[in-house]
């Protein structure tokens, strides 16, 4: 099959849609479908080096990201190739460029939703005009609590195809966990959570950062690394938080990685408190590590943890979060339980080969109507 995934941001960010087109591309590549990324023209690109040489990548023209300037370029690359099915990412160019170019040929192409609506509603509500959903094959959605909001905002069904992992390079690891240490100064017997997320407040960092200060009462040690980066506001905000909440010696800020997994391993928990969260390729990372997650109630959580592998808190309760982390990091032997509960589940539902051959099933039905 000739399949497209199109996106203006792929090569330009290392989020979780990004990801998410990247893995599945690769692997529905080295099934022997022909593959094309159509995305926007990024010289200093740090997610290129991810995409498998067999992966086709059209680099469209723009200026500077305005969605505005990539439509003309994705309507033409949609009327002036072949492709059995095109699958659109997020209802920005994309998303309009889709809608228009339909009304001048028609063409199969599916929505796939990385996102809740309760927090990304003006993408939902873009997809409206130019008749992109209604026209679209399929709306595909990442968790059943992303599926709601679909079909709520549509009146359609929508099928699930959940995010995905690498078990092979997210894996427990004790050399790259003392590496890890060594490199950031942290002791070896220090304990360590860790969260891997875009510095946004949407994200639930502030909470974790109040769970930290909770926590350095009892335990002077304690170690929080935040892999992942925002806009200067953002960043600048998180960064006077802790020096307000006296936690600075205990907070290491990592920007964006190329490669996160020596971190997962320097870590003892995960902790993510999001009040939205689609499904969350970083739970998967974590739990694919042997982490065990402390996470917000609610959204794709209960989905994700429904066979274990974790603990769901009141992402507004800082002192009882502290608590639950505190006992946690007591119990050494509950701890190696719960990684290796999520570790089962990752290995089980949700590596990368798997996630693609839901895509392909879906695409093969489509294609035989």
């Amino acid at each position: 099959m000739k399949i497209a995934f199109a996106h203006m941001f792929t090569l330009r960010t290392p989020r979780g849609i990004e990801r998410f087109i990247i893995n599945v591309s690769n692997s529905l590549a080295r099934k022997g479908h022909e593959i094309t990324i159509i995305t926007g023209r990024c010289p200093d690109s740090p997610t290129r080096g991810w995409i498998d040489p067999r992966v086709r990548i059209h680099e469209i023209r723009h200026h500077n990201w305005h969605k505005a300037s990539f439509i003309p370029c994705f309507m033409h690359d949609f009327l002036t190739h072949d492709y059995d099915i095109v699958n659109l990412a997020i209802a920005r160019a994309e998303g309009y460029a889709a809608g228009l170019a339909y009304k001048l040929r028609k063409f199969r192409f599916n929505i796939v939703f990385q996102y809740p609506f309760e927090n990304h509603e003006k993408h939902f509500i873009a997809f409206k005009r130019f008749g992109t959903a209604k026209h679209a094959d399929e709306l595909i959605s990442a968790s059943a609590y992303i599926a709601q909001g679909v079909e709520s905002c549509f009146g359609r069904p929508s099928q699930m195809v959940p995010n995905g992992v690498d078990p092979s390079l997210f894996r427990s690891d004790r050399v790259r966990r003392s590496d890890t240490r060594k490199k950031l100064g942290i002791p070896e017997d220090a304990p360590v959570l860790i969260t891997v997320s875009a510095l946004q407040g949407r994200k639930g960092i502030e909470k974790v950062l109040d769970v930290v200060e909770y926590l350095k009462r009892s335990m002077p040690d304690i170690r929080y690394i935040l892999c992942g980066d925002g806009n200067n506001r953002d960043r600048e905000a998180f960064h006077a938080k802790v020096a307000a909440l006296g936690i600075v010696p205990n907070v290491h800020f990592m920007g964006n990685q190329k490669d996160v997994s020596g971190f997962y391993n320097a870590a003892d928990l995960f902790v993510f408190l999001p009040e939205f969260e689609g499904f969350g390729i970083v739970a998967l990372e974590a739990m694919a590590s042997g982490l065990p997650l402390i996470v917000s109630q609610g959204s794709a959580f209960p989905e994700i943890l429904a066979e274990g592998g974790g603990v769901m808190v009141d992402p507004d309760a800082p002192a009882e979060i502290a608590r639950t982390i505190h006992a946690l990091l007591q119990d050494r032997e509950r701890r190696s339980l719960m990684g290796a509960a999520g570790r089962a589940v990752v290995e089980k539902k949700y590596s990368w080969d798997a996630v693609a051959s839901q895509l392909e099933t879906i695409f093969r039905n489509q294609l035989s109507i």
